[in-house]
């Protein structure tokens, strides 16, 4: 079940099996609190991010043979890496970066993930349900999905939200199907009432519309849609009369504007915006489990890479940074929250004849909590940035190992809650759980 549900049909109650049954059954608002359950939450940079500027550097001293690092290429202060201390080591870590140490202390790093392709669709599906693709479509549930399945979640009135991205649900209750907004702004429609109410006319076509659509309901039906869609109702009212639209109304909001560095709050692909949206639905308890484009404009093939990629990465980590500030806020050390972030696939080590970097498939993951260790797990080639096998216990580069890919992680992140990993057809790194 594919869910980007438009605004009117999720807010009448149509007997739509995904919208009705996607609210679940009636609670207190604003209840639930995060240690009542896991909080997922899975932020994509579109367009393939240069790991070298961030995820999995290499120092320019060092002059790697297969790799031209552009240095004098990049704009000031992006051209060194740093060295950062976390999981009990040191490793350099990109300048795009900078605004996540504050949080070294709960990451983890997934290098040399072989994404298999070098096309955007494919590696969007892939990073979408963490499981192989058949060409471009997605096969099986929506990670936030399953995360969403595996938590409390009939104590939220949107257990599993999607922003700017598609949501799937084949195997698990329809109560947790992904609730689907456009843009991060559509939080504000989606809380408020319609602005004109309909007329009488139209509302009596829809309650005729409503009754009618009963005599399409036969013995087949195992499960009577008719409870779920008054539920759906009635959960429909209780969010409208909580009256949370000024929540998601950041214009004058100046304390959120400072700290996720907003400079249109009305822009809802502003990174920033999109991060701070996140927030309010997890602590306003609306939701447990939210997918989201964090950032855009990664996809840079010529000599625009060395001005936009790295600026906008950080514009990406930086609003990260200040989510988990207040995601810390309520759970430090990230026991009851997962977050991760990621991209379709890498940039070439190479530049191209154009001043800029092509796709490459050896790509890195990062993880927030979720139960696993702090620390950098795998490894890419030191000179060219290739894939290369690791032991699937410790990580580090073994010939006798196996090269890490995606649904390694996506089993990993299950396990680590409890779920079933079964769906990924990978053991997970149970030795990089906590």
């Amino acid at each position: 079940m594919h869910s980007f549900l438009k605004r009117r049909a999720f807010m009448m109650g149509l007997p739509a099996a995904a919208a009705a049954a996607s609210l679940g059954r009636h609670i207190s608002p604003v209840m639930a609190m995060p240690g009542d359950g896991h909080r997922f939450v899975s932020l994509y940079f579109n367009g393939a991010w240069d790991v070298l500027l961030s995820l999995d550097p290499r120092d320019p001293a060092s002059s790697p043979a297969g790799i031209d690092l552009g240095t004098d290429d990049l704009i000031a202060g992006y051209q060194e890496p740093d060295e950062w201390t976390f999981g009990g080591a040191s490793h350099l870590i990109g300048p795009a970066m900078v605004d996540l140490q504050r949080h070294a202390d709960v990451m983890t790093i997934f290098r040399g993930v072989n994404m298999n392709t070098v096309a955007h669709p494919t590696g969007r599906a892939y990073v979408n349900t963490w499981i192989p693709p058949a060409g471009v479509v997605p096969k099986g549930d929506s990670l936030g999905t399953r995360m969403a399945a595996g938590s409390n979640y009939e104590d939220f009135l949107l257990p599993n939200v999607s922003i700017g991205l598609p949501s799937f649900n084949h195997a698990f209750a329809p109560e947790v199907t992904g609730i689907g907004m456009g843009r991060s702004t559509d939080a504000t429609n989606l809380v408020e009432p319609i602005a004109t109410p309909f007329s009488s006319d139209t509302a009596a076509l829809l309650q005729q519309a409503r009754e009618q659509s009963q005599s399409c309901i036969g013995a087949g039906y195992s499960d009577h849609p008719t409870p779920k869609v008054n539920i759906a109702r009635e959960r429909v009212q209780e969010l409208l009369g909580m009256q949370l639209g000024a929540a998601f109304d950041f214009t004058s909001d100046e304390d959120i504007q400072g700290r996720y560095l907003i400079n249109n709050p009305q822009n809802g692909a502003e990174a920033g915006v999109v991060a701070a949206t996140i927030w309010r639905l997890l602590d306003l308890g609306l939701t447990t489990s939210i997918t989201a484009q964090l950032q855009a404009g990664l996809d840079t093939h010529d000599s625009r890479w060395a001005t936009n990629q790295g600026p906008r990465q950080r514009t990406g980590f930086r609003s990260i940074a200040a989510l988990l500030d207040d995601l810390r806020t309520t759970d430090p050390s990230l026991q009851n929250t997962t977050v991760i972030a990621h991209s379709e696939f890498a940039r070439t080590p190479n530049i191209n004849g154009r001043g800029g970097r092509d796709h490459w498939f050896a790509n890195s993951i990062l993880v927030f909590g979720g139960g696993l260790r702090p620390g950098v797990f795998g490894a890419t080639v030191p000179d060219t940035l290739g894939l290369t096998a690791v032991n699937l216990q410790t990580g580090l580069p073994d010939d006798a190992g196996e090269v890490i890919r995606p649904e390694h992680i996506g089993a990993t992140l299950a396990h680590a809650r409890g779920l079933d990993y079964g769906d990924f057809r990978v053991d997970p790194l149970t030795h990089w759980i906590a």
